[in-house]
């Protein structure tokens, strides 16, 4: 955001609308990739999405117009679709085949710690290396990007379960076709897909977009912004860290109706306090999103034919992003109006409707065999 609002002197709106096509770029492209990684392989996919990262974000830097940035920014939405999906469908069958897949909780909740950790230490050292050259943090990242695409050809690929039905290999369009009617014939998938889509879309909408130009206005210096992100990355690390304990204590219902009321209260507040404090309180939205990440995803993957577990957690993707691009250019004109405060309070509301809705239509299947049993679709 200080990046584009100081080297370019864009303003929230056009902001929000170049953010429009890097939304846009992910929704025509989530589900294309992702059956692109089931077919021909996930390490294949998250090779392809990382090398991509590494010269989008480098044109994304160096790009000295408004239609240039546009295509580096189209390019690194392509580019994060390749591995979205492919990632945790990878993690998910390396499990299963050791016999642990009843740990997804637990481990990815560590594995979310461990990346957490990485983008909170990341994001200190790039706000003080922008102190210094505001160019210079792309730079680095595309070149860490050049050297995670090495890394993943390294790993060893679990082999992929064959279709159910045919008890071979899904062509592409084949994939497809199993992903689309897994999620029209179990309900409880779709309201669960529906759910882990929403619940972190606010909070990350201000994490990603609205949290920079905010602490700004409230006095934080362009070399605090990377600690400021650091702490918000700590909230999400403890929640990460502690995902199975809490879902053990509370269990996997409770926990989902849980979850969007404490999302509210972090939302809400950091639009009435326009001060640190609200900050500090929305770091709940962070912590409570960490909990309930792996959770949600366990949920997913239980319930989606091994076949196509990728091109299914790419739907999650796919609605998120939808939701976030049709949402972020109205609230990026909403605050440009009036008050970024004035956008958080009417995210923090529109949110937890939505959530309720969802809660109370998922809740009416819970218990069915629907949205307990793996699909056999």
């Amino acid at each position: 955001m200080i990046f584009l609002q100081d080297k370019h002197g864009l303003s929230l709106t056009e902001v929000t609308f170049l953010d429009f096509a890097f939304w846009m770029s992910i929704v025509l492209t989530e589900v294309p990739t992702g059956a692109v990684a089931d077919t021909l392989g996930r390490k294949l996919s998250q090779f392809i999405g990382l090398a991509l990262s590494a010269v989008s974000i480098l044109l994304f830097a160096l790009a000295p117009t408004y239609p240039l940035l546009l295509v580096g920014n189209s390019l690194w939405a392509i580019a994060i679709t390749f591995v979205s999906g492919a990632d945790m469908a990878f993690f998910y069958d390396t499990l299963r085949e050791l016999g642990r897949e009843d740990e997804y909780p637990k481990l990815r909740g560590q594995l979310s710690a461990v990346a957490l950790t990485s983008m909170g230490v990341s994001s200190a050292l790039g706000g003080l290396v922008a102190e210094y050259d505001i160019v210079l943090p792309f730079i680095i990242s595309a070149g860490i990007m050049v050297v995670a695409s090495l890394l993943v050809l390294s790993l060893k690929e679990p082999p992929r379960e064959p279709d159910a039905e045919t008890g071979e290999a899904l062509s592409y369009l084949g994939t497809l076709q199993t992903a689309v009617r897994a999620i029209r014939n179990h309900p409880g998938l779709r309201y669960a897909l529906l759910y882990s889509s929403i619940l972190p879309l606010m909070g990350m909408a201000i994490r990603i977009i609205f949290i920079q130009p905010h602490a700004v206005a409230i006095g934080i210096p362009l070399a605090g912004l990377g600690f400021l992100v650091f702490g918000l990355r700590g909230v999400q690390v403890v929640g990460a860290a502690n995902a199975g304990r809490v879902e053990k204590r509370l269990g996997e219902w409770n926990l989902v109706r849980l979850a969007p009321l404490v999302t509210f209260i972090g939302l809400l507040a950091i639009g009435v306090f326009d001060s640190m404090l609200g900050i500090v309180i929305f770091g709940l939205s962070g912590f409570i999103t960490a909990v309930s990440g792996p959770l949600l995803e366990r949920i997913i993957l239980r319930q989606s034919p091994g076949s196509v577990r990728a091109t299914i957690l790419s739907f999650a993707s796919l609605i998120a992003t939808l939701l976030i691009a049709v949402l972020e250019p109205g609230l990026g004109l909403i605050a440009d109006s009036y008050s970024l405060t004035t956008a958080f309070k009417v995210m923090a509301v529109g949110h937890i409707a939505v959530l309720a809705l969802v809660v109370f239509l998922w809740g009416r299947v819970w218990n069915s065999k629907q949205a307990e049993t793996p699909s056999q679709a």
